[in-house]
């Protein structure tokens, strides 16, 4: 019997040949922790004056906003097509390992159908089904003690209900801890790294409602992309601080390994402001804000690079 509870629910997706046209998910993510998906429909009230009356009368649906956020532990695998609605490129070489190269490219036209399926107190599985689905912004992280993670900002075409529940099956894909990670600014390895975080926002239009239809158009970009991220270390010396006052452009690179697969995210960044603060008797911290740039080319600025056993996104 399915448990009422939440441990029975679980997540699919896959990606769209056309954007909104659901497709059958065919591809599970076994460290998905929570979240998701929340449909809100305005409601549009009459203004219109009524003999003797003191209550709204009329009150009638408007546009749909579908959207959310679904916190991941970062597996090694399923990863490729995630990576694909991230950065918009991916291009795979190789064979057992593969290797997959994301960088910043075109998301028209690629988006995914998401089913979060969810039981209620009977048993009964309910799968919620969203097509049209686009990564509006994605987090990085990885912090000691911990697992690694991948929080995605979903926006979706529409919130279809009653649809069948896909069969959940997973790959041979593991998540990746702190201890499997590691941080190098300027080729040198920080080795007082408590926690490191990366966002990129993709800058997507998710509001566009349009007259004669009460669901939004497709979430095309609509501005600059941003890739920023932060570290936390010790206050080892004045260098990591020089770097910013001087406005200097280094490499930055976050690695995860775990022997078998990979996943590499090389950066050209320059560091923001913070002041070590003397606040007590214990070691300094320093936290290190920075943003991804580069006068080259964006796949200069921001690459990631996938190595595990997936062959195609």
């Amino acid at each position: 019997m399915t448990s009422p509870a939440g441990i029975s629910g679980y997540i699919g997706f896959k990606a769209e040949e056309t954007w909104g046209t659901p497709v059958v998910v065919d591809t599970f993510h076994e460290g998905f922790t929570g979240g998701g998906q929340v449909n809100e429909i305005a409601r549009i009230p009459s203004a219109g004056l009524r003999a003797g009356r003191r209550v709204v009368s009329i009150r009638k649906p408007g546009g749909k906003t579908v959207g959310g956020a679904g916190t991941f532990e970062l597996f090694s695998e399923p990863m490729v097509a995630l990576l694909k609605q991230m950065f918009g490129a991916v291009a795979t070489t190789g064979a057992g390992p593969y290797t997959h190269v994301a960088t910043p490219g075109d998301l028209t036209g690629k988006s995914m159908t998401v089913q979060i399926v969810k039981p209620d107190s009977a048993g009964n599985l309910r799968a919620f089904t969203y097509p049209g689905t686009k990564v509006g912004q994605w987090t990085l992280a990885a912090t000691v003690g911990e697992l690694a993670t991948v929080e995605l900002e979903f926006s979706s075409k529409d919130e279809v209900l009653d649809t069948d529940a896909a069969t959940a099956s997973y790959g041979t894909g593991s998540p990746f801890t702190f201890i499997e990670g590691a941080v190098s600014v300027a080729g040198t390895p920080v080795a007082t790294c408590t926690a490191v975080s990366l966002v990129g926002a993709n800058t997507l239009r998710i509001d566009g409602h349009r007259i004669g239809s009460a669901l939004i158009r497709e979430q095309l970009e609509n501005g600059m992309r941003e890739y920023t991220g932060e570290l936390t270390t010790e206050f080892e010396s004045l260098v990591a601080y020089n770097r910013f006052v001087d406005a200097s452009e280094v490499a930055l690179t976050l690695t995860f390994d775990n022997g078998t697969d990979s996943l590499t995210v090389t950066c050209n960044v320059m560091f923001d402001g913070s002041t070590p603060e003397l606040s007590g008797p214990e070691l300094l911290e320093q936290t290190l804000p920075f943003v991804c740039l580069s006068a080259t080319s964006d796949a200069a600025a921001v690459t990631a690079t996938l190595v595990n056993g997936e062959a195609n996104a």
